[in-house]
This record gives C-alpha cells, sequence and structure tokens, in this order.
C-alpha cells in the first residue's frame, strides 16, 4: 500500500468562531433520524449474531475511548442493547462510565487468563441497553501472562473464544446472572441478561498494535478507526491499515474496515479540509483493491472539539448524561444513526 501524503499546510490555521448550538428542530431531527433507523435495525432478537466494531488507533488521544463511550450510549439510547469492552491497561473507559477499581469484582483481565472465569461473571451493566466489560491495570501484564499460549495461536484468539456466546446467534432461552453497576450507590445486582441478544459489541482498543489490539481485531468484525485531521495521523493510518490487512489473512478473513471517524473536528481550518481531501482520495483509491478497507468512509458527522466531551469522564458519566444539549452529543446521536444505516 502506498504511503498517505498530505499537501503543504498553511499557517493560517486559527479556530474560527463556535457555531451556533443547534436549535430545538435540529436536535428533534437527529433523534428522528436516530429512531428511524433503528426501527430499520431493529433489536437483536438472537435472529442474528451482533457487530462487533473494534474502535482502533495506535496513536493516544485521538477521541478513541470518548467515541467507544459516546456511540455506545447513543445506539443504547436509540434501543440498541450494547456491549463496551474496555481492553485498554489505563481503563479509561471503565473510569468514564464510573466504575472504580474497587466496584471490580471481575475484569477483562480475570478472564482472559483464567479459564474458569465465565464472561457473565464479568460483564457490568450500566443501564438498561449499556453495558460493558470493565478494564484494570492489571491488562498491562497480560501478554507475559499469555506469552505460553502465543506459539499455539490460542494468545491471539483467547478474547474470541472467552466471549463465543456473545458473536453468536441466540440459542435457548439460558439466561446468565449480570452483575448490574448504580453510579450513586456502587450496587452490585444480580439482573439476567442474555449476552447473546446484543446488537453491538464496541472494543475500545489500546494505543498499540500488541496483542491486545490483535485479540480484538480477531473477534471483530469490523474495524472503525477514529482519528484526527492531522498529517501524522494520516500517516499512522497506514500502518493500521496493515495490521487489519495482516490479522484478516492470519486469523480473521471476514475482517473489514467500516470507516474513519474524525474527532475533535476544526472544520474552519485549513489543515483539516486538506487532511479530509487527502483522506478521501486514498479510501477512494481502495475501491478496486482487495484489502479490508475497499468500502470504507469517512462517517459522518464529523465530532466537533466540545469542551463537555473532555469534562463528562471526570464526573462519570456520559455526554447524554452530563451535557444532552451540547454539540457533543448531537454529533454522537448523528453518529450512531449512520453507524445503525450501514448494517
Amino acid at each position: 500500500m502506498g504511503e498517505l501524503t498530505a499537501t503543504s499546510i498553511e499557517s493560517s490555521t486559527h479556530l474560527a468562531a463556535d457555531p451556533d448550538p443547534p436549535s430545538q428542530e435540529t436536535r428533534a431531527e437527529l433523534s428522528r433520524e436516530l429512531s428511524n433507523s433503528n426501527t430499520t435495525a431493529e433489536s437483536n432478537d438472537g435472529a442474528r449474531p451482533p457487530r462487533v466494531i473494534a474502535l482502533m488507533n495506535q496513536k493516544g488521544g485521538v477521541g478513541k475511548t470518548t467515541t467507544t463511550v459516546n456511540l455506545g450510549a447513543a445506539l443504547a439510547a436509540g434501543g440498541q442493547r450494547v456491549l463496551l469492552v474496555d481492553l485498554d491497561p489505563q481503563a479509561h473507559l471503565t473510569l468514564h462510565l464510573g466504575l472504580e477499581a474497587a466496584q471490580i469484582e471481575s475484569s477483562i483481565y480475570d478472564l482472559m487468563v483464567n479459564d474458569d472465569v465465565p464472561v457473565e461473571q464479568v460483564i457490568t451493566r450500566i443501564n438498561d441497553g449499556l453495558a460493558v466489560l470493565p478494564a484494570h491495570v492489571n491488562l498491562a501484564g497480560i501478554e507475559a501472562e499469555l506469552a505460553p499460549k502465543m506459539i499455539t495461536g490460542r494468545a491471539q484468539r483467547i478474547l474470541q473464544e472467552k466471549c463465543r456466546e456473545l458473536s453468536r446467534k441466540s440459542e435457548g432461552n439460558d439466561s446468565p446472572s449480570v452483575a448490574h453497576h448504580d453510579t450513586e450507590t456502587a450496587d452490585r445486582q444480580a439482573l439476567d441478561l442474555r449476552p447473546s441478544t446484543f446488537d453491538y459489541i464496541l472494543i475500545d482498543c489500546p494505543p498499540s498494535l500488541g496483542l491486545l489490539t490483535v485479540n480484538a481485531l480477531t473477534f471483530a468484525t469490523e474495524v472503525i478507526v477514529p482519528m484526527q485531521a492531522q498529517f501524522l495521523a494520516l500517516q499512522g493510518l497506514s500502518q493500521l491499515l496493515e495490521t487489519v490487512k495482516l490479522i484478516q489473512a492470519s486469523f480473521n478473513p471476514g475482517l473489514i474496515v467500516s470507516g474513519v471517524v474524525l474527532c475533535m473536528h476544526e472544520r474552519q481550518t485549513i489543515l483539516a479540509s486538506e487532511v479530509m481531501a487527502d483522506l478521501q482520495a486514498f479510501l477512494d483509491a481502495a475501491r478496486d483493491q482487495a484489502v479490508p478497507w475497499r468500502n470504507a468512509q469517512i462517517l459522518a458527522p464529523m465530532i466537533r472539539r466540545n469542551i463537555k466531551l473532555a469534562e463528562c469522564p471526570s464526573f462519570g458519566a456520559t455526554v447524554f448524561d452530563y451535557a444532552p444539549q451540547s454539540h457533543g452529543a448531537a454529533d454522537y446521536r448523528a453518529l450512531a444513526a449512520s453507524v445503525t444505516t450501514m448494517a
């Protein structure tokens, strides 16, 4: 694959004033759009397996965790049943949802290293439509723990094996007990939930291309790449897509790249428009190639830079709980509508 290039960047990349907040009519239209798309892509009753989407970028600080949390919350608010998987040793997604380490009895680390820990023991329910496989900082040592299994290839597939029941059609009516998280009281109550009825499983990958990311790509059905419209991000995209291509050839022949989400977007800058043009040209050039990203697109809308998206993790809340009328909430509602129409 050829290297991505960007045109020369002018010095006048100053931010223009923020656009006016969306009107009530605009917010209502976004809600109707998401509702209509969810009517088309009805909640999974076991007739089909869920979409397993890995959100990955080896560059940190690009909005990956923010997108995983708020895209998942928007899908859940629209009637979809969503599982978020925190595969980052920093456990930022887990913290973003208000879960502290002391509240987590079992994490995805326990799931991956202990054959006796079932997936339903680790799933924590956030609300009626949203659940999470939480992470803990001890996930940083997972490669050493799984090293003996790397030769056989099991280490690269262990997440897929342990979550097998989540990614196939519903069979029977068994309902595993799933922990419930209440952010007010930190109560853990047993609730019934059939993991096989999730519509979406969103995986927050670590900012690296190591064993954890390989596990995510082996488990996933598709990849979405959150990134910023910056020159270096374009260069890193080449390596990222080559990694996806290798996993498709080695472990997961059905893996595709669905699209790119531009985060912290500043559309008023010359830089953003030039990088977007380069990115679109690169994706268009792949249409006739046998590569996983041949049908990838720049997903709409771009997620505008918004202070509310930066503030809500400190309150352990999604943007819809913290600032439902903000630009960030409006953008992620619209993004969820775009993702559901891709099903």
